[in-house]
């Protein structure tokens, strides 16, 4: 292979003629000069032979970085002349080598973006690449539809510990600018030991859980052994139909969540009286920036909040009952042995009665509904700090975004970043130099 031929795969270029090349060290660009191969020319019509030559048209077209260059460009003379399969009509030849929904750039180069925006915003891409940001986002949409035809689950993946949980959005409807945002929520199916997201679907209810989980076969809905959720009745009510060997298991972060959601009621019911009091010093105590300090491990804290919190027990019984009633709740929940869980339940139950802090009161009639739940988190210690991490990734992606406004980009770009819609995982090797015919002959449009 010559110094022409490793050039021209290099570019990803095909049935083309190499002239000459151009290169400029003080700026990292390189301009390649081909023209298309006469004997290979076809109609980029009915793709029939082209007679007799009408002209050759030059045509620029974005090239993949090179080496030391960054911005390639390729000067293409292009051929048009009479097609003989369009009745001797003029028309041009086609160009294999470009991608068909943008016609300026080489397949070679929008895979290169491709990959690059696995990685990294639209925006960013673009600025690094010196080209228009929107093109690069339509890029970047069309090469995940047509990734999703091929996306597959490993062979070997563990199905055994899986859980779901859902992530919100605002989107502001194009058509009316003047409304509020609306907010909307997507559904994820997560792998627990993949640490990847398997599928999404729109809103956060039983049709949205049922959706994600057709992308499973039979078998292996039935190998999954134990599933982590939120205190949701409409995933619990698809995970018992759906996976019926599946143990439901209460999701301790929702626990806490919801316990400490009691202890702000009881902050807000108490600075409400400091407020009618005229009490200074609670006021600043219970004020709402003020809410994590009073539930915060107290290795954690300075010794300025540990005095300052001291001196508020002894004024509120209340907060110290409620502050009380948060750090026993979480050793009864680092507890192994279910036994010991029930023996420590009881005791925090009766804790609860003897306090008559209703938002607790509340919190435990809800904990009574769930409690085989809430006993299966014991047994296994299955929890969906996988999907909350996996959930701070995809916040960290809306900021990066800026937010998002088209539904199904998010979903597309979440499995791309969280999940299997990437070149990690999906052979695209192949489209620096060709697309699947059938995706090629009909890609998606934005």
């Amino acid at each position: 292979m010559g110094f022409e031929d490793v050039i021209m795969t290099a570019l990803g270029l095909q049935d083309v003629v190499l002239e000459k090349v151009e290169m400029s060290q003080a700026d990292l660009r390189l301009k390649v000069f081909v023209r298309q191969n006469r004997d290979r020319c076809a109609c980029a019509v009915c793709g029939g032979q082209i007679g007799q030559v009408h002209e050759w048209k030059k045509r620029e077209i974005q090239g993949p970085p090179i080496g030391a260059f960054l911005y390639v460009t390729i000067h293409l003379s292009r051929l048009r002349g009479y097609c003989l399969g369009c009745t001797d009509q003029i028309r041009s030849a086609k160009v294999p080598f470009t991608h068909p929904e943008v016609e300026n750039m080489s397949l070679a180069f929008c895979e290169w973006a491709g990959r690059l925006m696995e990685e990294m915003p639209c925006d960013a891409a673009a600025r690094f690449f010196g080209v228009n940001s929107k093109t690069m986002w339509r890029l970047d949409q069309v090469r995940m539809e047509m990734m999703k035809p091929l996306m597959s689950l490993p062979s070997d993946i563990d199905l055994e510990k899986m859980s779901a949980d859902e992530v919100h959005y605002r989107t502001m409807p194009k058509e009316r600018s003047f409304l509020k945002p609306e907010i909307k929520f997507i559904t994820n199916l997560v792998c627990y030991k993949e640490r990847k997201v398997l599928a999404n679907a729109s809103g956060r209810d039983s049709r949205a859980l049922e959706e994600c989980l057709r992308s499973l076969s039979p078998a292996q809905l039935l190998s999954i052994k134990f599933f982590s959720v939120d205190l949701h009745d409409p995933f619990m009510l698809v995970i018992r139909r759906r996976c019926p060997n599946a143990v439901i298991c209460a999701d301790r972060f929702h626990l806490a969540e919801l316990c400490n959601k009691a202890f702000d009621e009881v902050r807000k019911l108490e600075f409400k009286k400091a407020d009618e009091s005229g009490d200074e010093f609670q006021l600043g105590m219970l004020a709402p920036h003020r809410r994590f300090v009073l539930v915060e491990r107290e290795k954690k804290l300075t010794k300025k909040d540990l005095k300052m919190l001291d001196r508020l027990k002894e004024l509120n019984k209340n907060i110290l009952n409620a502050m009380i009633l948060v750090e026993h709740f979480h050793r009864v929940l680092d507890k192994t042995d279910v036994v010991e869980f029930r023996k420590s339940l009881i005791l925090w139950y009766r804790l609860v009665r003897e306090s008559q802090l209703r938002p607790f009161l509340k919190f435990a009639k809800t904990l009574r509904k769930y409690r085989d739940h809430v006993e299966n988190y014991i047994k296994s210690k299955l929890t969906t700090a996988v999907s909350e991490g996996l959930n701070n990734k995809i916040k960290v992606l809306k900021r990066m975004g800026y937010g998002y406004t088209n539904e199904e980009s998010f979903k597309n770009k979440i499995l791309q970043r969280c999940g299997f819609l990437n070149s990690h995982y999906i052979d695209t090797t192949s489209w620096f130099w060709q697309l699947p015919v059938q995706l090629a002959q009909n890609p998606p449009a934005y």
